[in-house]
């Protein structure tokens, strides 16, 4: 996935993904391990813009980058299979709701859609969802606004 449509939130310097990218002042986003290899030079390495920090390694994580990434690891766990139990009862998961962020087996989908069509809840079905493109998926769980904060003491807080 990351290496054709989604190559732009690798790390600018080494193009690997990493959960720790960091967005410098001069907009490139690196991870940790490229910013200590540069952290002598004190430079951004991709356009040699100086990096204002004396410890040369910026405290503003890439938020965009990081959420992107998690839900294309979520996309690649639809298409590959892997792990895909119902949130509530553990069966397996038939459905995605993206409001909820949850999977769903076909009892608890139709529960879901009872209580929840009004709220504009619209699970989609997992088969439906591999034979989409990444891109589909990531369309159809955007969220305005919230964008969740990177530190893992603050899981549950948004941007």
């Amino acid at each position: 996935l990351l290496k054709d449509d989604f190559q732009f939130i690798l790390c600018e310097g080494c193009q690997q993904e990493s959960p720790n990218l960091k967005l410098l002042t001069c907009l490139h986003t690196l991870c940790l391990g490229c910013l200590s290899e540069n952290k002598p030079i004190g430079q951004c390495p991709v356009c040699r813009t100086a990096i204002p920090l004396a410890s040369g390694i910026p405290d503003m994580d890439n938020l965009l980058f990081t959420n992107l990434q998690a839900r294309l690891k979520l996309y690649q766990k639809i298409v590959d299979g892997v792990d895909l139990f119902c949130n509530t009862c553990k069966k397996a998961g038939k459905f995605w709701c993206s409001k909820c962020e949850e999977f769903l087996c076909t009892k608890c989908f139709e529960a879901h859609q009872r209580y929840l069509k009004r709220e504009s809840h619209k699970a989609k079905s997992v088969t439906d969802i591999r034979a989409g493109s990444a891109k589909d998926f990531l369309r159809d769980t955007r969220r305005t606004g919230n964008l969740s904060c990177s530190n893992p003491s603050h899981k549950s807080q948004t941007v």
